[in-house]
């Protein structure tokens, strides 16, 4: 028997050894520990994520479906507005093209545009289905100079390249020169459809090597989930309350069967059934015969510094402060200075984002959708903007100053600056003469009627 069950050890031991080295032979360079090269695959950590590894972390886990959300959610806090001509000239009046412009990109469109962004972010990139309304088949070129009806947005693992441009002097060589998308229906079933890339519009980059957005981060999710559902586990087989009954070497289980009317193979089953009867009710009793009944219980540990240490790490790879990760508000300062950072960061995004639109306005004027103009630009609102109480401070501030110069006859600041830094505009310019007979006539007309 003790010889059959080392021969039974060895041989599981030798499938390790062959299963390590199968690994090792497949994957060379598993992991950053060059002295370990398996470590990975022992830590549970994926060596190629694909679309569904990073669709599945961001619908199941809570720290990178947050993460990605906050992101969206103070990046397109506001709209953006599209405007012709430089940032400078944003106060004059709106032209013709900027008004055939707002009605192409309406609050509709930029939520559109925005649930795109969401899904780059997850899956690398994410695809805008254009429906122009020229009657035309999902495969066949775009017709130039048509309106644009709607746009759908598509999942990376819903949208993929089915041929590639590999002509060597073409112009789109290396580019996909069709897609194909599997459109789920609204009863379940899909279809796989071809679309030409005219009508297809790119959030992100869809090269092989491209790095995602969760990606970096996608290893502490892992060690994450691990302490969530280790230290879960541990409570809950406490909570369970596991029974060990040690019987004495007296026992007769003969007789001990007999009082419960079962045969000794049918006895653990009766103590089976005793022991969910415990577990159920409150108040219960159990009656052993020459028995010690103990609840197997075990220490859990804090999973408290474990977490953080992979919290931390999924931060610095999302470049998410954890205050704002976990809606942390230990410290108001702290708290504050980590909003102020995250704002500059999603700010900075907007940035790039601003690249986006304007490469999408190209491919809208390319298909005769919109006009061509000059220069267009992308402007956003401060998300690091001073708040009406804040300026009302500083407005009050400079009044302060301007009370402690009268000493030095000089006034550092004038009436229309405190005006403007209090967020109103400037002072009213004077009333000329012709002004004046205006309003002298309006006056009279008023009273007259």
């Amino acid at each position: 028997m003790k010889n059959n069950l080392q021969l039974a050890v060895n041989h599981a031991l030798n499938d390790v050894r062959l299963a390590r080295a199968r690994m090792l032979a497949a994957n060379p360079t598993m992991g950053l520990d060059t002295k370990r090269s398996t470590a990975w695959c022992e830590y549970g950590f994926k060596e190629d994520l694909t679309f569904d590894d990073l669709y599945r972390l961001y619908r199941r886990g809570g720290i990178a479906h947050g993460a990605v959300r906050k992101i969206i959610g103070t990046c397109w806090l506001s709209n953006p507005e599209i405007i012709e001509g430089e940032k400078a000239d944003e106060t004059r009046k709106v032209t013709a093209w900027e008004r055939k412009v707002k009605a192409v990109f309406t609050h509709r469109f930029w939520r559109a545009f925005a649930d795109a962004d969401l899904r780059r972010l997850v899956g690398r990139y994410s695809g805008i289905l254009l429906h122009i309304r020229d009657n035309q088949d999902w495969n066949r070129p775009a017709t130039r100079g048509k309106g644009l009806e709607k746009v759908t947005v598509a999942w990376a693992g819903a949208l993929v390249p089915s041929a590639w441009d590999t002509g060597l002097n073409s112009r789109t060589y290396g580019q996909p020169k069709m897609w194909q998308y599997v459109e789920r229906l609204a009863n379940g079933t899909t279809r796989r459809v071809d679309v030409h890339p005219d009508r297809v519009f790119i959030l992100g980059d869809y090269s092989s090597d491209a790095i995602g957005f969760l990606e970096a981060a996608y290893n502490a999710f892992v060690s994450l989930e691990k302490v969530e559902g280790g230290s879960g586990e541990s409570f809950l087989k406490n909570a369970a309350r596991q029974l060990n009954v040690n019987f004495e070497k007296e026992i007769d289980f003969n007789n001990l069967a007999s009082l419960y009317g079962v045969s000794i193979d049918e006895l653990q089953e009766k103590f089976n059934e005793v022991a969910g009867e415990v577990n159920r009710g409150n108040d219960v009793l159990m009656t052993t015969q020459g028995a010690t009944v103990t609840p197997l219980v075990t220490s859990v540990a804090d999973p408290g510094p474990t977490y953080n240490v992979n919290l931390q790490t999924a931060g610095a790879a999302l470049d998410i402060p954890t205050k704002i990760l976990v809606g942390m508000q230990t410290g108001e300062r702290a708290s504050t200075e980590d909003q102020r950072y995250f704002n500059a960061r999603c700010q900075s995004r907007r940035g790039d984002l601003s690249f986006d639109i304007e490469d999408f306005c190209d491919k809208l004027v390319a298909l005769g959708i919109l006009d061509a103009v000059p220069q267009k630009t992308v402007i956003w609102d401060d998300l690091n903007a001073s708040t009406d109480a804040e300026k009302l401070a500083s407005a009050k501030l400079m009044a302060d100053i301007n009370s402690a110069s009268i000493a030095t006859g000089e006034q550092p600041f004038t009436g229309e600056e405190i005006r403007v830094a209090a967020g109103y505009e400037g002072s009213p310019e004077p009333l000329g003469e012709n002004d004046e007979e205006d309003e002298n006539e309006t006056s009279d007309s008023a009273g007259k009627s």
